[in-house]
């Protein structure tokens, strides 16, 4: 277990699951990426480049608080690495020379094993999260991209770093 699975605080009298202000929602896999299967095929590009931007901001603030801590970045990213589990983001394994080159090999996706389209990358959520993590890490923003998904048949996702 995780130290977000840890922290998180399940409020039954108030229906809600947090970790301090942070709120979170349970939510199947199968029921989030069915919302961008019925999309048409431009409007789901979109609808996933929003999920990305939106992560990228919004989980960018949870990242912000785990790295408060004022851990070193292999430290931090282990945590990250952990609290993905703990949310069922799937097992994350990040490579690095350094921070500007930081690779993020993702086994068993929720998104990738819950999409109904197998034509291109589905895993927007994470690469945002990569992205609010990265720029945590390097202390500038990088852009990220999946290059394999497990939803087209990868053995796991693969995210990198886009030359600028």
């Amino acid at each position: 277990m995780g130290q977000l699975q840890q922290r998180l605080q399940w409020d039954q009298d108030s229906g809600a699951i947090l970790d301090a202000d942070r709120r979170y929602v349970m939510l199947r896999a199968d029921v989030l990426m069915g919302l961008f299967a019925g999309l048409p095929p431009a409007q789901r590009a979109q609808a996933l480049d929003s999920l990305q931007a939106s992560v990228r901001a919004h989980g960018g603030a949870s990242a912000r608080a785990y790295r408060a801590g004022g851990a070193a970045a292999d430290a931090f990213l282990q945590v990250m690495a952990e609290s993905a589990a703990d949310l069922g983001w799937g097992i994350w394994r990040f490579e690095s020379g350094d921070a500007a080159a930081l690779t993020l090999a993702v086994r068993n996706s929720p998104f990738a094993m819950a999409a109904s389209t197998r034509d291109r990358p589905v895993c927007h959520a994470i690469t945002g999260m990569l992205e609010a993590v990265s720029a945590l890490v390097a202390g500038e923003p990088r852009t990220f991209r999946e290059t394999r998904c497990a939803s087209m048949g990868a053995p796991c996702c693969v995210f990198l770093a886009q030359n600028e």
